[in-house]
């Protein structure tokens, strides 16, 4: 039996060397986020925090408008001096990670490339771009539609007859993430099961038969992700169906463009 052969560079460098390559890498990546961080804070910082108080504002905006208005406050209570101090470093450092993040990739990628066959390199450079998109249309959906919409419905329901409405910032920051990162991750949903259809592990029908346990289980993580509110939880399924759904288009369309490739062959 032929031996298959080794990967490009594959045992061309010692595990020093490997060490020491790895080195240089994360020393870079951390120059390029540093420097981001340090200009997102000295120039950029009071509009990086409004920017992300946005959906906060929009939410206070639209229970003006209701009928009686509901009145709140648009600025959000900290209870320490260093508490907004610390939202800014947060919020730079945020941006910073997400504006350094194709330079990350790159350096991961130009790592981890030389030790991986032609035929992976091609499954991963295929999948990436399209796991990346997801990803920011997912956090894209939260910042403008859901978390408003959720603080919106939350803020509501407090009664001014019983309790003084004053939000922290804190809290709210820690649900915007929460959100941000939950939806960035079920956006991810389609190129999962596209990933699991290439490799011939599912098909569009398995999906199919699976339609309703699916739903039942989108309910129950949208129940683990959200408050304990139900208005929340379907906010946070209703888009992971309609992902659902879209991953077994996708799965389909990929299933029959493989076999009419292995019908012209």
């Amino acid at each position: 039996m032929a031996k298959e052969k080794q990967p490009p560079e594959e045992g061309a460098m010692s595990f020093s060397s490997h060490l020491d390559e790895l080195r240089k890498r994360l020393f870079r990546s951390l120059l390029v986020v540093g420097a981001i961080f340090l200009v997102s804070w000295m120039g950029f910082a009071d509009y990086l925090k409004d920017f992300f108080l946005s959906p906060h504002h929009n939410a206070v905006a639209a229970l003006a408008e209701y009928d009686p208005p509901v009145e709140l406050d648009s600025r959000l209570m900290v209870l320490s001096p260093l508490e907004d101090v610390f939202y800014t470093l947060k919020v730079c450092l945020l941006v910073s990670l997400l504006l350094g993040l194709p330079y990350l990739l790159w350096q991961v990628w130009s790592f981890i490339a030389s030790g991986l066959y032609k035929k992976e390199k091609k499954v991963v450079m295929g999948f990436l771009p399209f796991s990346l998109s997801f990803a920011f249309a997912g956090m894209a959906f939260g910042y403008l539609f859901m978390i408003p919409t959720i603080l919106e419905f939350l803020y509501a329901m407090s009664d001014p007859d019983r309790v003084i409405a004053a939000y922290r910032l804190q809290d709210y920051f820690s649900l915007f993430l929460m959100f941000t990162f939950a939806l960035a991750l079920i956006f991810q949903l389609p190129i999962l099961m596209m990933g699991l259809g290439k490799v011939g592990l599912v098909s569009a029908k398995f999906f199919r038969k699976y339609r309703r346990h699916f739903i039942l289980g989108a309910f129950i993580l949208g129940a683990m992700l959200t408050p304990p509110e139900p208005f929340s939880q379907l906010l946070m399924a209703a888009p992971t169906i309609l992902l659902y759904e879209l991953g077994i288009i996708l799965v389909a369309m990929q299933a029959k463009k493989k076999k009419r490739a292995a019908e012209d062959s």
